[in-house]
């Protein structure tokens, strides 16, 4: 019934699970080899806005200083985020809970450009991990079930 429109969407969400996974799995391999430095982290604390859109946003603003190369740096970007499809949105309470002011830590810094440097990488969204592969199952359910259904009904 529904033709090559169910095979679209089945492609359409494996896609997506599948895309979600290999980046972020790339990512992390990278991130991995990125050189470690010191840092001094010299401001910790809960940005609370509205966006474009009209919904409040919140965010953790924590900025760390760091020499890398003999030059040093100032960065605001405590966490290397990646694409994915459910964002855990604990993770900015998460950060400042665990970056105080004044705490020296290690980051991470993109050689290729030292004024990027990361604090960690965003986690992988277990809801991102599970949800997908259970959107599939029910997709194909939903949608091969169906036409099966309609077959058997049918050829009575």
């Amino acid at each position: 019934m529904f033709g090559i429109l169910k095979y679209i969407g089945l492609v359409v969400i494996f896609g997506l699970g599948f895309a979600q996974t290999f980046v972020y799995s790339r990512v992390n391999k990278r991130w991995n080899s990125l050189p470690l430095v010191d840092a001094k982290i010299t401001t910790s604390k809960l940005k609370n806005f509205t966006n474009t859109e009209g919904q409040r946003v919140y965010e953790a603003q924590i900025e760390f200083e760091y020499e890398y190369s003999g030059a040093k740096y100032r960065s605001d970007t405590p966490l290397l985020r990646s694409p994915q499809l459910f964002k855990d949105n604990n993770i900015e309470h998460d950060l400042l809970s665990r970056y105080k002011e004044g705490e020296k830590l290690k980051v991470r810094v993109i050689p290729g450009s030292p004024k990027d440097a990361y604090i960690e990488m965003e986690r992988f969204s277990r809801l991102s991990a599970v949800v997908i592969p259970v959107l599939f199952i029910i997709y194909s359910i939903a949608v091969f079930g169906y036409g099966w259904f309609l077959t058997s009904v049918l050829a009575r």
